[in-house]
C-alpha cells in the first residue's frame, strides 16, 4: 500500500516540487562543500594564508553554526508567514549565493567561499523547518511516512551525488569555473521547481517576532520541552545525524587507513555504500509501511544498528593499528579479499538499519506538532541535529582519549544505539496498549 502510495505522490504537485527542490539543494550544498575541501586539500585554495589544517574545519563550522543560530527564528518566521514563499525565498536567495559561490572559485577567494557558506547554512536553516512544517499541510497522515522516505532516500542520493561530482572536478582542469556554473544552473532550477508548489497559509500570522537569534534559541529549546511527545522522536532523528557524523567524518578515515590499510578510493567505497544504504533503508520503510503506526521500523532499523556496528568492532578490534607510512590498498586489493566483505556488508546493512530507523520518527514529529506551533516545534530538530552532528565529529578523538583501540568507536554506537532500541520499542508497545 505504503510503495503505492509514494509512487503517486511523485506525480503531485503538492509533493514533487519539494522532492525536486531539496534534492537539489542537497546536491549543491554539497558540491559546494566538497569542491571547497578538495581544492584546500589537493590545490592552493588558502583561508587568509592558511592551509586545509584550518581550511576545513573552518568550513564545516561555518555551515553547522549558522543552522544552529537561525534555526529557532526560521522556525518562528515558518508559522507566521505562508509557508510556500519562505521556500521560494530561500531557493531564490541560493541563486545569488550560488553566483557569489562562483566568484569566490574564479578568485580562488577562500574568505569569500566560507563567508558564503555559512550564509547557505543560514538558508539551509530556513528551508529544513519550513519544509518539515510544510508536509502535513501537503500530505494526508497517512502520507506521512512514505512522503518521508522519498525524501530522506533522494536526500541522501543527492548528498553522494554532490561529494563525488565535487571530489571529481575540483580536482580537473577549470574544474572550480565548473563548478561555480553548475552551482547557479542548479540552483535555478531549485527555484523553478518551488514555485510549482500549491500556497500554504500561514498557521500563526498574528504571532510577534523575535530576532533575537541567541534568544530564540534558548525559548525554543525550552518550549520544545512542554511537547515532549514532539521532542522525543526529534531526540531520536538527531541521534541520527550523530551517528552518520561519528561514523563517515569522524571514525571512517582513521579506521580506513589505520586499521584496514584502505586508501583514498576504499574510503570512497565506503562513504558511497553508507550512503546508498541509507537511501535504501528509508525507501525501504516507505514502501513497506502501511497506514498504521510505522515506529516499528524504528525499532528494528535500532536493533541493526547494535548488531552490525558491534560486528565490525569484534572482527577488527585485534587488528593491529598501521604505521603512517604503511602501504595503503586500492579497491581492487581491498575488494579481491573475502575477509573485507563482512565488513563492507556490516557497514551496508548499519546505513540501511539507519534509514529505517529515522523515517517514522521524522514523520511521527510532523505528525505530532499543532499546526500553530508547527514550525517553531520542528525548528528544535534542525538546531538538535546540527549539535549531535558536531558531537558527532569529536567520537574517535573520545575513543583515543580513553586509550581504546580505534575499532572501538563502533562498540560505543552499538552502546548507545542498544540503549534507544530499548527505549523505542518501550513505546512502541506503549502505543499499541494505548490504540488497542
Amino acid at each position: 500500500m505504503s510503495a503505492k502510495i509514494a509512487v503517486s505522490l511523485i506525480g503531485q504537485r503538492r509533493y514533487w516540487p519539494m522532492l525536486v527542490a531539496q534534492s537539489l539543494g542537497a546536491f549543491n550544498d554539497n558540491l559546494f562543500r566538497f569542491s571547497l575541501i578538495s581544492l584546500a586539500t589537493y590545490s592552493s585554495l588558502t583561508l587568509l594564508g592558511r592551509g586545509e589544517e584550518w581550511m576545513n574545519p573552518t568550513a564545516a563550522t561555518a555551515f553547522t553554526l549558522a543552522m544552529f543560530l537561525f534555526s529557532a527564528i526560521a522556525g518562528r518566521v515558518a508559522d507566521k508567514y505562508d509557508r510556500t514563499r519562505i521556500l521560494r525565498f530561500t531557493k531564490f536567495a541560493e541563486i545569488w549565493l550560488m553566483l557569489l559561490a562562483a566568484v569566490g572559485f574564479f578568485l580562488q577567494s577562500g574568505i569569500l567561499l566560507v563567508v558564503t557558506l555559512f550564509f547557505m547554512g543560514m538558508q539551509s536553516a530556513f528551508f529544513a523547518p519550513t519544509k518539515n512544517a510544510a508536509l502535513p499541510n501537503l500530505l494526508e497522515d497517512h502520507e506521512l511516512v512514505p512522503g518521508n522516505a522519498f525524501l530522506s532516500g533522494s536526500l541522501n542520493m543527492s548528498i553522494l551525488l554532490g561529494i563525488v561530482v565535487g571530489t571529481l572536478l575540483a580536482g580537473s582542469h577549470q574544474g572550480a569555473m565548473i563548478v561555480g556554473g553548475i552551482l547557479v544552473g542548479v540552483a535555478i532550477l531549485g527555484w523553478v521547481s518551488i514555485r510549482q508548489l500549491p500556497s500554504i497559509p500561514a498557521a500563526n500570522p498574528d504571532m510577534k517576532m523575535s530576532w533575537n537569534f541567541v534568544g530564540e534559541t534558548w525559548r525554543v529549546l525550552r518550549f520544545a520541552g512542554d511537547y515532549p511527545r514532539v521532542l522525543r522522536p526529534m531526540l531520536g532523528v538527531a541521534w541520527f545525524w550523530m551517528l552518520g557524523a561519528a561514523i563517515v567524518f569522524s571514525v571512517m578515515p582513521t579506521f580506513t587507513s589505520g586499521v584496514l590499510g584502505g586508501d583514498q578510493n576504499v574510503l570512497s567505497l565506503f562513504n558511497a555504500s553508507f550512503t546508498i544504504g541509507g537511501a535504501l533503508g528509508a525507501i525501504l520503510c516507505g514502501a513497506l509501511s502501511g497506514r498504521g503506526n510505522a515506529l516499528i521500523f524504528s525499532v528494528i532499523g535500532a536493533i541493526g544498528l547494535v548488531v552490525f556496528p558491534t560486528d565490525i568492532a569484534l572482527y577488527t578490534m585485534n587488528r593491529p593499528v598501521l604505521a603512517d607510512d604503511a602501504a595503503l590498498m586500492g579497491v581492487s586489493a581491498f575488494i579481491a579479499d573475502p575477509a573485507n566483505w563482512r565488513i563492507l556488508g556490516d557497514l551496508v546493512f548499519a546505513a540501511v538499519s539507519a534509514g529505517l530507523f529515522v523515517v517514522p520518527l521524522q514523520a511521527m514529529a510532523q505528525r505530532r506538532a499543532p499546526q500553530e506551533l508547527r514550525g517553531r516545534l520542528l525548528s528544535v530538530g534542525s538546531i538538535l541535529n546540527a549539535g549531535a552532528a558536531t558531537i558527532g565529529n569529536f567520537a574517535l578523538p573520545a575513543v583515543l582519549a580513553l586509550t581504546l583501540p580505534i575499532p572501538a568507536a563502533f562498540l560505543l554506537v552499538a552502546a548507545i544505539s542498544a540503549m534507544i532500541a530499548l527505549y523505542t520499542l518501550y513505546w512502541h508497545r506503549k502505543l499499541k496498549q494505548e490504540a488497542g
